[in-house]
């Protein structure tokens, strides 16, 4: 079975990294949510993927030199604009939630993958997660773009899934051959370099013992034809889509 992530919640529908998103990707019958993790200037985990709030809120400046109250106090609805051009989220209470809000929200049936944006979170997200029953049900994962992250969570947490982002043309096999040796089970490459026919780099990753997820797919033919070829699983902005092009689903 191949996973639907919710990348950053329903982000079409509806702010990415907000409650409001993450509630519609798990409505929408998403194996997993996705979201990304900053650390504020009074160390708290904020739900962020930028390291500023310009494109998200309607504040200004970096995160990690505000506090989590002067955080909470920005418009996290007032830059977003639906399909149809609305603005139907500006001044409706959507705030940037903590990676705490969401555990105690996130449904038991619900996979959660967070995103290490910044090294020194690291600690603090696997502290977060050490109790909690996503972490203790084998549904958590950390993943990041950055080595050094995942190889410190790894240490932490030797358990706790992790998985190497690999940017755009990012050779495939030097990166799975350093996933393996490094002891994370998963390696995510963007999905244009999977090109027309994933089979190889999925039948390498196999030979490894590793799965391979992917980021990001929102077309639904693309979407079946990697779950025919059993790709581990994928982020998407349209979990709804990938629900109906995949059907429904199964307890992950």
């Amino acid at each position: 079975m191949t996973l639907v992530v919710a990348h950053r919640g329903a982000s079409v529908q509806a702010p990415e990294n907000t409650m409001e998103s993450f509630r519609l990707g798990a409505e929408a019958g998403a194996d997993a949510i996705e979201l990304d993790v900053h650390l504020t200037k009074d160390g708290k985990l904020a739900v962020i993927h930028d390291e500023t709030v310009d494109r998200t809120t309607d504040g200004s400046g970096e995160v990690v030199g505000m506090t989590l109250r002067a955080l909470r106090k920005l418009d996290a609805g007032a830059r977003f604009t639906g399909a149809d051009g609305s603005t139907a989220f500006a001044g409706k209470g959507l705030t940037i939630p903590t990676l705490e809000e969401v555990l105690d929200w996130l449904p038991e049936d619900i996979g959660l993958v967070v995103e290490i944006k910044v090294r020194s979170a690291v600690p603090a997200v696997v502290e977060a997660l050490r109790e909690r029953p996503v972490r203790q049900a084998g549904r958590a994962s950390l993943i990041s773009f950055d080595e050094a992250a995942i190889d410190e969570a790894h240490a932490l947490d030797p358990e706790l899934p992790t998985g190497y982002l690999l940017v755009p043309s990012q050779p495939f096999e030097p990166a799975l051959r350093w996933a393996v040796e490094h002891g994370h089970p998963a390696v995510h490459p963007w999905d244009g370099d999977l090109g027309l026919d994933p089979a190889p780099a999925l039948a390498q990753a196999m030979a490894y013992g590793r799965q391979v997820g992917c980021y990001v797919v929102n077309d639904p033919d693309r979407m079946k034809h990697l779950a025919i070829l059993g790709l581990w699983g994928f982020v998407t902005d349209v979990p709804d889509v990938a629900r109906a092009a995949l059907g429904p689903r199964e307890d992950a």
